[in-house]
């Protein structure tokens, strides 16, 4: 099902790279190795055939670096970031 999202999107909006991130990309070679062969089952177009599959370099940590920079740039940008907690 993955591989089916990948290459709909791919086809969709011509990306050169899938990264997958959170939790499940600590499965590595375990999940990337069957996910890039079943990629090709999907994939109809040649730019799609050709699309890298890799895991996230940040790891579970995206979404947490994601927010701050976020909250980063609001600042900078003269609006107030909310914090909750």
């Amino acid at each position: 099902a993955l591989a089916a999202g990948i290459a709909a999107t791919a086809t969709l909006v011509e990306i050169g790279i899938a990264v997958v991130g959170g939790g499940v990309a600590n499965a590595g070679e375990v999940l990337f190795a069957p996910l890039r062969r079943s990629l090709g089952d999907y994939a109809t177009l040649s730019f799609v055939r050709q699309i890298k599959v890799a895991p996230a370099l940040m790891g579970t940590d995206a979404g947490l670096v994601g927010a701050a920079a976020a909250a980063a740039l609001g600042t900078r940008d003269g609006e107030t970031a909310a914090v909750s907690g």
